[in-house]
């Protein structure tokens, strides 16, 4: 990464050879690798003395460099009589390539100006710097970012490889030689005080055997070994390091390198990796555009944000103002200044206020706990570590705002960045008004979007600069305006504008002074539109997310087209991503005003509807995990839809959607909300059609089954199973015959389970429907592996697993595999088990099935409590046990009791104390970083 691409807050940090280091930059000159030289991005092609001359002078830059000094660095003293001559010619030749103004004729020689940023090798050296300013701060994971990104600078393995031969090029060579293998000792450093545990190893022993004396890197190479379980190798380290110091400098290894090794040799606690912090959650979008201005707002904010003493600051000022533009650039400037970045969450699409602490939950890559409330699971997922958590558009649920104080009460060292047009009134705010933009940067940014739209202007115009000022430095009323500069006249427009400032004096009843200015700009940009476009705009504010153009034109009705939408992307009202299209929140309330908003809800609600009817079927299909994803990216609108039918009286489509919706929630972990709509919708609908009851019903048992409710879950399954019989529907039967069996294994009735199970299996091969077949004897299985019958549980889940790869059921092809793992380990064989259970933990991840996930990363700590990798095994067993607990899931019977023969068995092999420990361990580690180690295992 080029240093013009470091976050705004590390170009600060740099100064100004990485600020100035971008493309427009006439010169790139470098010397990390062969000297290369690049005028407006073409590589000079130079002989090799005029290109020696120039090196000569690109590393005295800045300098007055004698002639005479020239001469003896380009001949080393065998310089020819004509040698004055020939360096004039030489010189001329140069400035026939560079760019004007650059190689000077100054008594007694030359000088060459070469601007900020534009030598290699200070922009390397300015990332060190910042490296070691990070570390020695306590911030490696900034530093091991600088430094990597210093590294990335270097094309080759030497300095100014082509010209070693020259002294001048030789000494600088080796300065740079040195410090780039600093910098390697560096990023290791800061990765291990990361955490990083082998996988430095190989990096390191390179290193240490081209340079066996450097005492930093034997350290740390064997701090490395030893974190990879290798204390024999890290002391045989030491022994070679100290006998090729004897026997090359005839001396002892220093006292540090020495302390290591005695703390290697006790196992000294404090050498273990640190938990790794974990880097799931969803970061904040980055801006299509580039921000101008906001420099003075950024860097106040920036510091107060890093200031202990402030836990959340608000930021607050009308819609358009640029509030989200701001906390993006913020977000993005301190995800490497914090421990554990930055993590963004959209309120815009929640309408109810209790919906908050879920969607910083999900943002966080959080699952629901059925025993603990989401305030409960968030904070103490975030009680160590150091966070800012951006929550943007919280105007319309201040009511919720309480929840941020409780959050901040339960998380040291979380910081909280709001963005809302009213103030959140906590006692920990601080509120930031955020103004509109300065003439200057306005007139800046209207010139620039009028640019992108493919009409030049010039800032300084006077014209310009009064539509700037009269749309008074909102940054969206500017991006409204702009696009109507292909057709308009600047004079023309400025005229317009001026017929619609009655309005900013009127203003509007709900609203600020600023706001007033925003829904004017919106107004003049609406009034240019087609009365086919203005129809469709009110439809595009429907959607809650981004959406494409066939659910577009669905919505909008029998008469819309797709000009009216290019329309109204030309007009910037609606956005394009890709073959996606999406509407800022200011614009989609404006538009939710609109008639055509109101009419077109039900079309709306249809649209998500048969969607979700589509998509129902294909959950259990190959292309499950496209699916899931789109019902992910269109939850927001089929909860809108599900509003819709609700407070519309329309019972019959809302239980049709909620029932479609069914295992994507239960996949996907929306229990609680699932659970109830889905029994909502059932009491709502009294006299609807039987069919569609029983399967609602059936659904939401399934969802109180992985809830761990099975009361409940076995009262909506029998009615369902009542129902089913009545219809004399035999899919239905069977589905519900495995749930009841399943529920009645859960409740500790095998028996009767078994019994409930062998009807189902019975009558689904009657059926002869291969997926049912397969998820009855699933279950069957598994009661036959709780009571330890391990032949017919073996037998069972073959079977299954034979049906399920031809049907493609990725999800439940994981789950039988997990199965058959479970068998194999029962069976007192850890190897295959171990690779059934990796298998199964792929596929898994592959669907985001994070149930599955969870019991393959217990069965793996199973496998390494049988096996010689008990530590390991008690690492995994920490996380797996976090795991679940985050992903709201209970342990069945078996599960249960291998957790429990796991736990017994590291106990055993293990003193009480480090067991603890290591647990701890695998609680704190990110979900990255434990499945892979969980996979290791059976590698």
């Amino acid at each position: 990464m080029s240093a013009d691409r470091a976050p705004a807050a590390a170009r600060r940090r740099l100064g100004s050879d990485a600020a100035a280091s971008g493309a427009d930059a006439a010169l790139e000159l470098g010397v990390l690798g062969p000297f290369q030289v690049l005028a407006a991005g073409t590589p000079l092609q130079l002989p090799r003395q005029p290109l020696a001359l120039l090196a000569a002078l690109v590393l005295r830059a800045g300098e007055v460099v004698a002639s005479d000094t020239l001469i003896e660095s380009l001949w080393q003293g065998s310089a020819p009589a004509s040698a004055s001559s020939v360096l004039r010619l030489y010189v001329s030749q140069l400035r026939s390539v560079l760019p004007p103004q650059r190689l000077f004729t100054e008594r007694p020689g030359y000088r060459l100006r070469v601007e900020a940023g534009e030598l290699d090798s200070g922009r390397f050296e300015a990332l060190l710097e910042g490296g070691r300013r990070a570390l020695a701060a306590g911030n490696p994971r900034l530093a091991r970012s600088l430094y990597l990104r210093a590294l990335g600078l270097w094309r080759g393995e030497e300095a100014l490889s082509d010209l070693r031969s020259l002294p001048f090029a030789r000494d600088e060579a080796w300065r740079l030689d040195e410090l780039r293998l600093e910098c390697w000792e560096a990023r290791f450093d800061a990765g291990l005080r990361l955490g990083d545990r082998g996988e430095p190893v190989a990096d390191l022993e390179r290193l240490v055997a081209e340079h066996p004396v450097r005492e930093r890197l034997r350290g740390l190479l064997m701090l490395a070994l030893y974190r990879a379980e290798r204390q024999s190798d890290a002391l045989e380290c030491f022994r070679a390091g100290r006998a090729v110091l004897v026997e090359t400098l005839g001396l002892e290894p220093g006292p540090e390198l020495r302390e290591l090794e005695r703390r290697i040799l006790v196992h000294d606690p404090a050498l273990a990796a640190p938990a790794a912090r974990d880097p799931t959650g969803r970061r904040a979008p980055g801006p299509h555009t580039r921000t101008i201005g906001r420099e003075r707002e950024l860097g106040r904010l920036r510091e107060q944000l890093l200031d202990a003493r402030t836990r959340l600051v608000t930021l607050v000022g009308p819609g358009g103002i640029g509030k989200t533009r701001l906390a993006v650039e913020l977000a993005r400037a301190l995800d490497e200044e914090l421990a554990d970045g930055s993590v963004f969450v959209d309120l815009a699409p929640l309408v109810d206020p209790a919906q908050v602490m879920q969607a910083i939950g999900r943002s966080l890559g959080l699952r629901e706990d059925p025993d603990a409330g989401w305030p409960e699971v968030i904070g103490e997922h975030l009680r160590t570590r150091e966070l800012l958590l951006v929550v943007d558009n919280f105007e319309h649920l201040v009511d919720g705002a309480g929840m941020i104080a409780s959050l901040l009460d339960a998380a040291p060292l979380l910081t909280v960045l709001a963005t809302s047009r009213r103030v959140l009134r906590l006692a920990a705010e601080h509120v930031f008004d955020v103004e509109p933009l300065s003439a200057g940067d306005a007139r800046e940014l209207l010139a620039a979007r009028v640019a992108a739209s493919g009409v030049n202007v010039d800032a300084g115009d006077g014209t310009i600069a009064e539509i700037a000022a009269r749309l008074e430095g909102m940054p969206l009323a500017i991006e409204l305006a702009a696009p109507w500069f292909r057709s308009r006249s600047s004079g023309d427009l400025l005229k317009l504008l001026d017929s619609r400032l009655d309005a900013l004096d009127r203003g509007s009843r709900d609203g600020p002074d600023r706001h007033r200015a925003m829904r004017t700009a919106i107004d003049w940009s609406f009034a240019l539109l087609g009365p086919e476009a203005q129809h469709l705009f009110g439809r595009a504010a429907l959607f809650r997310a981004s959406f494409d153009s066939a659910a577009m034109l669905e919505v909008g009705g029998p008469d819309a087209e797709a000009a009216d939408l290019d329309e109204l992307v030309e007009a910037s009202i609606v956005k394009r991503s890709g073959d996606s299209f999406e509407l800022l929140e200011v614009v989609r309330q404006y538009g939710r005003e609109l008639p055509a908003a109101e009419t077109g809800r039900c079309l709306h609600a249809a649209y998500f509807l048969r969607l979700a009817e589509t998509a129902e079927p294909e959950l259990a299909g190959a292309d499950q995990g496209h699916w899931l994803e789109l019902l992910e990216a269109s939850h927001d609108d089929l909860r809108a839809a599900l509003d819709w039918f609700d407070t519309h009286g329309e019972p019959a489509p809302a239980l049709r959607l909620a029932s479609a919706l069914g295992r994507f929630w239960y996949i996907r972990g929306y229990l609680s909300d699932g659970l109830d709509r889905l029994e909502r919708a059932v009491t709502a609908a009294p006299d609807a059609d039987p069919l569609l009851t029983a399967n609602a019903l059936r659904t939401a048992s399934a969802l109180g089954v992985l809830r761990g409710d099975y009361p409940r879950a076995r009262v909506l399954v029998e009615q369902a199973l009542v129902l089913y019989r009545e219809l004399a529907d035999a899919p239905g039967i069977v589905r519900s015959l495995s749930n009841l069996g399943a529920i009645l294994h859960a409740q500790g009735e095998h028996g009767s389970a078994a019994e409930t199970l062998d009807e189902c299996i019975a009558a689904a091969e009657k059926l002869g429907e291969p997926r049912l077949i397969a998820l009855a004897r699933n279950n069957r299985g598994d009661v036959a592996l709780s009571l330890g019958e391990l032949d017919v549980a073996a037998a069972q889940f073959e079977q299954s697993l034979a049906l399920l790869r031809k049907a493609n059921d990725v999800v439940n092809v994981a789950r039988s595999l997990y199965n058959l793992g479970a068998v194999a380990m029962s069976q007192g064989s850890p190897a295959r088990a171990a690779g059934l259970l990796v298998e199964a933990l792929d596929l898994s991840g592959s669907v985001d099935d994070k149930e599955d996930v969870a019991w393959c990363v217990l069965a793996l700590a199973g496998v390494a409590a049988r096996t010689s990798r008990r530590r390991e095994g008690a690492v995994v067993l920490g996380f797996g046990r976090s795991f679940l607990g985050r992903i709201g899931a209970t342990l069945k019977p078996f599960e249960q009791r291998l957790h429990d023969e796991t736990h017994a068995a590291l106990a055993v092999a293990l003193d009480t104390a480090e067991l603890e420990e290591l647990l701890a361990t695998g609680a704190a580690m990110s979900d990255l970083e434990a499945i892979a180690l969980a996979r290791s295992i059976g590698a």
